[in-house]
């Protein structure tokens, strides 16, 4: 049979331990390489214990700075399934990059040092998982070990951080006291945790059910490119969600035209059909005009085609956004001109609260909840929905400024 996959975002302050809870999976569960405790052991300066963040911190820069830059992921397994875990910085500066680790993940690990408790940065990337769509999260109430493993200094920060879920759409399905440095209660019990009598990290990740396979969604494929092959017209992409074969007929957005697809293609494959995740070609007899942009989808399950969308952003660029401002929106490979209409509601990402109504500029690392008007209409769906449509950039000056997710088209 095999195994389920899982893919899993760690989150947290800063040096609340995140990068070290993973080592600890790493090591724990198996996966690491012959040799690679040693190595670690070696890099962290004599001591006793390994240093188990140094796993993850491949950057010479993380070494140095002792903090992590970039997202990491890295693979383990139980008996159970396969997780991918994605490790995501903690620092202010690298929301972009958190943001990145977290779109792409099915759960979340939110990591919360007992002794500090629930910090700004611990707030900041709660609401960016609200934003995103993450629905289900574990909290590993991590360094237990310094507090000698008392029950009431656990308590106090578990309550915390259900009362700041609490203000999200998220799920907490387990609240866990661990100390990643020395393996409390990931792949088995501590003594000095004795009163806790809940599942260890390990069974709780295990006790989350499967995502739905893309697979199983309505058909999306944004067009990258066309390409001329031999005198065909070879349309590439993803596919995002959904099946596709040869034969089966497609909509085409925003032409509105349907079509037959011709033939499957992949380099030196030969494929009659492709799922969700499959990077591939498509060719149509009478080749439809389609560019880049483009979205083909299942003709009885489309999106909707939309110039004006009320959406969640979170702005991540320095300087903000204010009256005026020129923005482009890029959702997969389409790409439009576009404008905030109305800033309904500017919120503090650190607190949840509504800091002004109808608003004239947005902050970084504040959230808005906007009505935003395009030049020219795209494919877009819901984020209640789930679908890949939901999620859009906003470009500043050419570069990404902030991510949303439509609520409302």
């Amino acid at each position: 049979m095999d195994l389920q996959w899982l893919r899993v975002v760690v989150v947290g302050h800063v040096d609340h331990g995140k990068s070290t809870l993973i080592g600890r999976l790493l090591h724990d569960s198996g996966a690491l390489p012959e040799g690679r405790i040693e190595e670690i052991t070696r890099a962290g300066a004599g001591d006793a214990d390994p240093e188990w963040a140094l796993l993850l911190d491949h950057f010479h820069e993380e070494r140095e700075e002792e903090r992590t830059i970039d997202s990491t992921q890295a693979f383990f397994a139980t008996p159970r399934r396969v997780y991918r875990i994605i490790d995501t910085p903690g620092h202010r500066e690298f929301l972009k990059n958190m943001v990145t680790g977290a779109a792409q993940a099915d759960a979340a690990i939110l990591v919360v040092d007992v002794e500090a408790g629930v910090l700004e940065q611990t707030r900041r990337h709660v609401a960016m998982l609200d934003l995103l769509g993450q629905r289900r999260a574990i909290v590993a109430i991590n360094k237990m070990d310094r507090v000698q493993g008392r029950r009431g200094d656990f308590e106090t920060v578990a309550d915390a951080a259900r009362t700041l879920l609490s203000q999200t759409r998220i799920n907490v399905h387990h609240v866990i006291p661990i100390s990643a440095q020395h393996g409390w209660n990931l792949a088995s019990r501590a003594a000095a945790l004795s009163w806790y009598e809940g599942p260890t990290l390990f069974d709780a990740l295990d006790s989350l059910a499967p995502p739905e396979p893309l697979s199983n969604r309505p058909l999306r494929f944004p067009i990258q490119d066309r390409y001329e092959l031999n005198g065909r017209g070879v349309l590439v992409g993803r596919v995002e969600s959904g099946r596709l074969a040869q034969g089966q007929t497609v909509l085409c957005l925003p032409s509105g035209e349907s079509a037959p697809i011709a033939s499957v293609e992949r380099f030196l494959e030969r494929r009659t059909s492709a799922e969700a995740g499959e990077s591939i070609g498509l060719t149509f007899d009478g080749m439809l005009e389609l560019q880049r942009g483009a979205v083909l989808c299942d003709p009885q399950s489309p999106p909707k085609m939309a110039r004006r969308i009320e959406a969640n952003v979170f702005w991540l660029a320095a300087g903000g956004w204010a009256q005026g401002d020129s923005l482009v929106l890029r959702c997969t490979t389409q790409e439009t001109p576009c404008g905030i209409e109305r800033l309904q509601r500017r919120i503090n990402s650190s607190t949840l609260e509504v800091i002004e109504t109808d608003a004239q500029r947005l902050e970084p690392t504040e959230v808005g909840h906007v009505a935003l008007t395009l030049e020219r209409p795209i494919a877009v769906e819901e984020s209640a929905a789930g679908g890949p449509l939901a999620r859009f950039v906003l470009l500043k000056n050419q570069t990404i400024s902030a991510g949303g997710t439509v609520t409302r088209v």
